[in-house]
């Protein structure tokens, strides 16, 4: 398998998983009677509201969807909270909260919900406010109080029938992670607004900004090479969500390596064949009764090494393969280990081009160790395959 090819689809896989932005809230208001029980709070600041309901004209807080007036974003036709005029007395001003459960609370957060306001010739206005106090559901007593809230996004307003829109509004301005909520007010100005529906309230988790780096680091540091970094970067790209969240690399090191925070890039150490040996290798011993290879015996071994080509012979029987003088078997220094041998010339093909008789020019392909022959004796040699005349 292709390691770096491996990594590639890997954080592109998890750059795109759902893991990295699980839900927090998910909320499509099939049944508003069992908000309460899920932690939503309703508080309406209205005039002439008590205790969260209208005293005077009788309608309710916050209520399920009307499909009368228009159907759900998505979902069944009433499956949306709504709120209207009729949730202050008559002529009064309407302050009407909707508060989320208490949720933790990070920066890049995304508070995403459908809002449609009715308008009609009357001004409907939806403000966005979150709280970092953890449960509490503060939000004053007067219409114009906000308590512990904050204002996230100015007023979405419209004296006309909007239809649904989606919006998706980013948590900022955090000293750090914490718990609390988000809350949608619907305001108007005495007398006025009409009628307004909120559907498919959602929050998702903000992804680690070094995911990606822990990783990779997971599995262990990789080498790379130039062309191969290139690689990485193209799949860094066709993974723009994780790579948003991840610091920018600088190119500092030698080739033209990356740098990441927190993560340390190197370069596999090349074989060095000069390296003096170190240990015997690895030693397999062939079962006359079995025909099995095995581990020797410390007196197979003893007969093995005894039997051994001496270093400074020509040949390697294991091999057949030519050790240049004063060679021998060596395990190279590299971390992956290894058995390198240092070969003479009797090993190399050689391009050999003699001039015939006839001045014709003749060129043959020969093995180092019938060179010497070939140039005393001429093309008369036995042909090598690839050889040219």
């Amino acid at each position: 398998m292709n390691l770096n090819k491996y990594l590639i689809g890997l954080v592109a896989t998890v750059a795109t998983s759902s893991v990295f932005a699980s839900p927090l809230l998910n909320e499509g208001f099939n049944d508003i009677s069992t908000l309460g029980a899920s932690g939503w709070v309703m508080t309406n600041n209205s005039t002439g509201s008590v205790g969260g309901v209208n005293n005077v004209i009788g309608s309710s807080n916050w209520f399920q969807g009307d499909s009368g007036y228009f159907s759900a974003a998505s979902g069944p036709a009433n499956s949306y909270i709504a709120a209207d005029y009729t949730n202050a007395t008559f002529g009064g001003t309407v302050s009407n909260w909707l508060l989320t459960p208490e949720l933790a609370l990070s920066n890049g957060e995304k508070l995403n919900f459908s809002l449609r306001l009715l308008g009609q010739g009357f001004t409907d206005n939806v403000e966005v406010y979150y709280s970092t106090h953890g449960a509490s559901a503060n939000v004053g007593s007067t219409i114009s109080s906000v308590g512990d809230f904050v204002l996230l996004h100015p007023a979405f307003t419209s004296n006309t029938d909007t239809g649904w829109v989606n919006y998706s509004v980013p948590l900022s301005g955090l000293s750090g992670d914490t718990t609390g909520r988000f809350a949608f007010r619907y305001v108007t100005a005495a007398g006025d607004g009409n009628f307004v529906g909120i559907d498919s309230v959602s929050v998702s988790a903000v992804p680690e900004p070094t995911a990606a780096l822990m990783l990779l680091l997971g599995l262990g540091v990789v080498a790379v090479s130039r062309k191969k970094l290139r690689l990485l970067a193209l799949a860094g790209l066709s993974a723009s969500t994780l790579v948003a969240q991840a610091a920018e690399p600088q190119i500092t090191g030698p080739n033209g390596l990356m740098s990441f925070p927190n993560a340390r890039v190197v370069v596999q150490p090349e074989l060095n064949g000069s390296a003096t040996p170190t240990g015997n290798g690895m030693v397999a011993y062939k079962d006359a009764a079995t025909g099995k290879l095995v581990g020797p015996s410390a007196e197979q071994a003893a007969e093995l090494a005894a039997a051994a080509v001496p270093a400074s012979s020509a040949k390697l029987v294991a091999s057949g393969a030519r050790v240049k003088a004063g060679g021998r078997a060596a395990p190279l220094t590299t971390s992956r280990g290894g058995v390198g041998l240092a070969l003479d010339d009797s090993t190399a093909s050689f391009a050999v081009v003699q001039k015939d008789a006839d001045g014709k020019l003749i060129e043959s392909c020969v093995p180092g160790e019938d060179v010497a022959h070939h140039l005393a004796h001429g093309h008369s040699l036995p042909a090598v395959q690839g050889e040219k005349q």
